[in-house]
């Protein structure tokens, strides 16, 4: 017997609501798929959770030059910006040998710590220390016939950039986005 009138209609209209219900709920569950993603995952760039500093070995951002002990004037960038190094820091970052880490503070305020270091050696150790202290951070990998490599981690009140080039060395530049 065919399916016609009435009773076959009623089947089709009740099997194609079916399938419209199973494609909304499709639809919702994609888009709370999309929208967890969104707001859960780690962008490159950004710093693992909880990992973004907020200033350098115990100098919080912002902090006042007059208010530091043990902290020797290198030479003035502009009339407002002045770089220091600090007594007795130690120029390690773990077994990595740093060439220099020098402070600067922006009108008698502290906004950016730079760091310096030579050879491949010591770019992997700083390399992984960085990566499993801030996370992967963005690659700005440039192809060129010697080794050049450069990260940055972009946070909320800090921004990080690091770089090695083989013939010229390695620098970190740590730097407050409000000072």
């Amino acid at each position: 017997m065919a399916f016609g009138g009435l009773w076959g209609e009623r089947y089709w209209k009740i099997e194609l609501c079916e399938i419209m219900k199973k494609i909304e709920l499709l639809i919702i569950f994609i888009g709370l798929f999309l929208i967890d993603s969104f707001v859960f995952c780690q962008r490159l760039g950004d710093f693992k959770p909880g990992s973004e500093p907020d200033g350098f070995r115990g100098i919080k951002w912002g902090t006042e030059i007059s208010t530091l002990k043990d902290m020797v004037f290198v030479m003035a960038i502009d009339k407002d910006v002045k770089r220091y190094e600090k007594k007795r820091d130690e120029l390690k970052i773990g077994k990595a040998k740093l060439d220099y880490i020098q402070y600067e503070f922006r009108k008698g305020r502290f906004y950016l710590v730079e760091i310096g270091f030579q050879g491949i050696r010591n770019f992997n150790q700083v390399k992984e220390i960085m990566f499993e202290t801030y996370g992967k951070g963005q690659s700005m990998l440039e192809k060129k016939e010697k080794l050049t490599e450069s990260y940055f981690w972009e946070g909320e009140k800090t921004d990080i950039i690091m770089i090695f080039d083989a013939d010229e060395g390695g620098g970190i530049t740590i730097s407050s986005k409000e000072f």
